[in-house]
């Protein structure tokens, strides 16, 4: 579908005729595996800085934090040392093999670093350096391109420009220094920088580790088309996110796309969809955006998950992540008072599940231990009606997770009643690690929902905090609001349908 739109030139056009440099392209024999750029046996960082406030001590300091293992090079003509390591005046001096060479050097001196990269047999360079295709000058263009040419025929691959480049803990590469260290199985794609950072530092506190993170920025030479294919076929990674604004290679991206979301869960957050982001986009990192409609019939027939904001982005990488599929769309829906419960189950059924009434075996069970609430209680479980009868919301979900009525669940925390009663600190964190254990047992997804901190009693605000820390130590899929859960859920559980499909 997406070759045809290109094709008839209904997907949004460059703003000036493009050079006869194809991005993307296996463009010649010795491209190296894509494996060796995560994985390089030794790095240079070019423009290595003494300046501790800088990306050319940045690079080094992560690195040497996330443990990176083989040689790393500064190259800084002017210092003896940069980093605790020892500087050389230029790459040529390196004495030994330099897989990955990070350019922190201005525009204007990469084609020279282009030149030393070929003639040391450099396999990738990544120009953190920008100024390029995305100010929109002609001639800042026209560099990029020529060196995009020159790369070509030294068999040098670019990742960037203008793109802070790679974090994978695994292979001891970072951006920055304090990102996390933990090693997993989510992968994530950023034409953004700082959207990167803010997607690993939020999804780190909910759960999620990442494995292989690119900001790839212009995508000029390496585009985010052939990062799909190679995480298509990645052991290691077990879901896609991705951060889009435009694509240098339309074709090659759906083609990615589409061979990633056959094997696992791909999910996308494509900015860019209005006339103002659009605009934006453009001079944030030459990107070509495009109208909201044909993107979303993209993502849709590449079988990828859209999301329209970095919230859905999160929630749904955290239940690809952390939450088993769902083998159909019965809804069990526990926890929270009467209004909760309500608009539980309005968010369920909106999202395509069905909130089934209890079945009898189950009301049968409640019957034996409180008579009082067995004609009473239903689907979802109103936790006010609860109170002194000997059961609770756990109770119940155990009973409707046992047979086969349900196929996943939703768990209301319903913390603001906890807050109202005494011991609630005692109180609250017994029910929630009883709660974690439930969902940690079952072979079934289990979405738990622990509201935001909105409030302005610290006390609360730091034990909600403290709870939320330990449902994500234990593995536990968390969300701040039913209507996320469900969305998220929702969405998941039709990507899992279409793939068994």
């Amino acid at each position: 579908m997406w070759g045809g739109c290109y094709a008839a030139g209904r997907l949004p056009q460059p703003r000036k005729p493009p050079l006869p440099y194809n991005p993307g392209v296996n463009r010649f024999p010795s491209t190296p595996d894509l494996d060796l750029l995560f994985r390089p046996r030794s790095v240079a960082v070019a423009g290595a800085s003494t300046n501790v406030d800088s990306p050319g001590h940045d690079y080094l300091e992560a690195m040497k934090r996330q443990g990176f293992s083989g040689p790393i090079y500064p190259i800084n003509p002017k210092a003896d040392t940069v980093a605790g390591l020892r500087a050389y005046p230029s790459l040529r001096e390196v004495p030994g093999q330099v897989d990955l060479v990070i350019s922190c050097v201005p525009a204007p001196a990469v084609p020279e670093l282009v030149e030393h990269c070929g003639e040391k047999g450099v396999r990738f360079l990544h120009l953190f350096t920008g100024r390029f295709s995305e100010t929109g000058d002609a001639e800042a263009a026209r560099l990029e391109q020529a060196i995009a040419r020159r790369a070509a025929e030294l068999g040098v691959r670019i990742l960037g420009p203008n793109g802070m480049g790679l974090y994978h803990p695994a292979g001891g590469l970072s951006f920055r220094p304090d990102l996390p260290t933990e090693r997993g199985g989510v992968a994530f794609l950023s034409q953004s920088g700082n959207n990167a950072v803010e997607v690993i530092t939020r999804g780190n506190a909910r759960g999620l580790a990442f494995g292989k993170v690119v900001n790839y920025g212009n995508g000029l030479d390496i585009t985010p088309g052939e990062l799909l294919r190679y995480l298509a076929d990645d052991p290691e990674t077990t879901v896609i996110g991705g951060y889009v604004e435009g694509v240098p290679d339309g074709r090659g991206f759906y083609e990615g796309l589409r061979a990633a979301a056959a094997r696992k869960p791909v999910i996308i957050h494509k900015a860019g969809r209005t006339r103002a982001g659009a605009r934006s986009a453009a001079s944030h990192t030459a990107a070509l955006a495009g109208q909201a409609e044909l993107w979303s019939t993209v993502l849709r027939q590449a079988g990828a998950i859209e999301a329209r904001n970095q919230e859905q982005l999160l929630d749904l990488m955290v239940g690809a992540a952390l939450l088993r599929p769902p083998a159909g769309r019965r809804i069990a829906i526990v926890g929270g008072g009467g209004g909760r419960s309500v608009q539980s189950a309005d968010a369920a059924e909106e999202n395509g599940f069905e909130v089934v009434p209890l079945p009898h075996a189950v009301r049968e069970r409640v019957r034996e231990r409180a008579p009082m609430l067995a004609d009473w209680v239903g689907n979802p479980v109103d936790q006010s009606i609860l109170a002194g009868s000997g059961l609770s919301s756990n109770g119940l979900l155990e009973l409707m997770l046992e047979g086969d009525h349900y196929d996943l669940a939703i768990a209301n925390v319903g913390e603001d009643w906890f807050f109202g009663r005494p011991d609630a600190a005692d109180r609250l964190k017994h029910a929630c690690g009883r709660l974690a254990a439930i969902a940690a047992a079952s072979p079934k997804p289990v979405a738990v929902v622990l509201g935001p901190t909105e409030t302005r009693n610290r006390d609360h605000r730091a034990l909600v905090d403290e709870v939320r820390d330990d449902f994500v130590a234990r593995g536990i899929a968390v969300f701040p609001s039913v209507e996320r859960a469900a969305f998220a859920l929702g969405r998941l559980a039709a990507a899992a349908e279409r793939r068994r499909a």
